[in-house]
This record gives structure tokens, C-alpha cells and sequence, in this order.
């Protein structure tokens, strides 16, 4: 297994926990709602015996700090810049799951020349959520918990609602791939969740993804849920030049439930579109 350096890094005013593993050109990961979500796939040896893979704990997640929320968009590309910068990385592949993703389409907007090769998971848009029923009755309910201060059984309906009905089973599912306490985990950041990834603004076009010109890879978890299914469609009319592919064995939590399959998959994309000097 390829040795794996973990640091907590000054950036922008906050101190961010970055990993590294492996050698050769860089792929960069960018969790979502979860923050354990990369945990597994980034030990996968389809990436890392080929790959230098870094990734990192955004604001409030993990022992990430969070000076001040929300944490708008624009400081979640800026950090995202900044880890790369201080490993001496300018340009690479990238990865991102739901909320994570977003941060990616917002980077290769505003520095196209830092993204090589863009890879997203059932990306979080805007303008498909906020018009689903479905979700928006998930997020009263796991507001109104939150808002009592039951964090705990916040986080629980939103598990539920993008991790499948079964919650148990999906948790038992994580047992196997994430390191223990990965539920206490995701509690303990439920203000990031609920004060910031839910509560910052951000749009995303058509318009906004025509001007994306790097190879992209469009993934969704094969029984993921009717909303994500959507995005998986309107980001396959954005960008006609995606590579478009189902994860089996899957939901949302696509990394979570099937690192080897989505190992595998990434590996294949990124080898399809080699960075030069490596």
C-alpha cells in the first residue's frame, strides 16, 4: 500500500488536514456532504499505485477548522487552489462527489488552467435540488431536527435520503470501507453541513458549463435516487464531450459503497488523458 503523509496545513486563515499518497500525476479529490466520503477510494490501488493522490478536509470538516460560516464558494475554490500550491501542484486531475463536485465546476471556471481532467460524482446543482419535491421534504425535516438540536437524527434523515432508505445497512455497508467513528464523524461537523455546505449560495448554467473545455467524466451510483438521476442528465446535455458512466452497486454514496469500482473507472479516465512530463 503506498505510504500516506497527512498534514495540517495554514490556508487562506483556516488549517486544513491534507493527505497525499503515491506518485505521478497529481489527482486531487474533493469530498462532499459527508467528509469521510473520499476516505477509501484514495487507498484504492488502482489510483495510488499510479497516481500521486492528494485530498483534504474542507472548512469544519474532519480536523479541518472553519474560522467563520458559511463558507462561500469562492473561498471553497480559493482553499482548494491554495492545497494545491502548497504541494507544489498546479495542474491536475480532479475529482468530486455532490457538493464537492460543485467546488470543481466553480474551479474550472475560474482557473481552467489548474484543471487537467474533471471528474463528477452526482454533482449537487442548485437547479435541479431546489426544485425536487423529494429532496426539499428530506431538508425541512432534517432542518427541523437540527434546528432542536438533534443533530444526530439530522443527519440521520439526510443519510437515509441519499444513502438509501435502508440506513442501517448502508451504515453497515461504510463499516467495511471507512475507518470507525465515521458516523460520530459526520455529526460532530453537522453545523459545517447545515450552517455552510446547505446554506451557502451558488448557481450553476448551462451557460457556466459550455465554457468547461477539459475532458470530463459524468458518474452516478447505479440506484441512486430520481434527483440525481436528473443531474446525471442535465450534466450529460451540458457537456456533450462527458464520458458518461453507471457505478453498479451503488447510490449517491458511490465512493462509500464501491471505491474499487470507482477506482477502477477514474483510473481508466485519467489514463485516457495522460498530463504531459510525467
Amino acid at each position: 500500500m503506498a505510504r500516506e503523509a497527512t498534514q495540517l496545513v495554514e490556508i487562506n486563515g483556516a488549517l486544513l488536514e491534507v493527505r497525499e499518497r503515491g506518485s505521478g500525476e497529481p489527482v486531487v479529490f474533493v469530498h462532499g456532504g459527508m467528509g469521510d466520503e473520499c476516505a477509501a477510494v484514495v487507498k484504492e490501488p488502482a489510483l495510488v499505485d499510479h497516481y500521486r493522490v492528494i485530498d483534504y478536509h474542507r472548512r469544519g470538516w474532519g480536523n479541518s477548522t472553519c474560522p467563520e460560516m458559511p463558507v462561500s464558494m469562492e473561498q471553497q475554490v480559493a482553499d482548494c487552489r491554495a492545497v494545491m500550491r502548497h504541494l507544489g501542484v498546479e495542474r491536475a486531475h480532479m475529482a468530486g462527489q455532490s457538493s464537492g463536485a460543485d467546488v470543481l465546476l466553480q474551479l474550472a471556471l475560474d482557473a481552467p488552467e489548474a484543471v487537467h481532467s474533471l471528474a463528477l460524482l452526482e454533482a449537487a446543482l442548485p437547479s435541479v435540488l431546489s426544485n425536487s419535491l423529494q429532496f426539499g421534504a428530506m431538508m425541512e425535516k432534517a432542518g427541523s431536527l437540527y434546528a432542536s438540536g438533534d443533530k444526530a437524527g439530522a443527519v440521520e434523515v439526510f443519510a437515509k435520503e441519499v444513502g438509501g432508505p435502508d440506513f442501517r445497512a448502508a451504515l453497515a455497508a461504510f463499516d467495511m470501507t471507512l475507518s470507525p467513528g465515521h458516523f460520530e464523524r459526520w455529526v460532530a461537523a453537522a453545523d459545517t453541513l447545515f450552517q455552510s455546505d446547505f446554506q451557502s449560495p451558488w448557481s450553476f448554467t448551462g451557460e457556466d458549463a459550455a465554457r468547461i473545455k477539459q475532458p470530463v467524466l459524468n458518474m452516478r451510483g447505479a440506484s441512486t435516487q430520481p434527483y440525481f438521476r436528473e443531474i446525471y442528465e442535465t450534466v450529460r446535455a451540458w457537456l456533450p464531450h462527458a464520458e458518461n458512466v453507471e457505478l453498479p452497486d451503488a447510490n449517491h454514496c458511490m465512493l462509500q459503497m464501491n471505491p474499487k469500482g470507482a477506482a477502477e473507472r477514474l483510473a481508466g479516465f485519467f489514463s485516457r488523458h495522460r498530463m504531459q512530463g510525467y
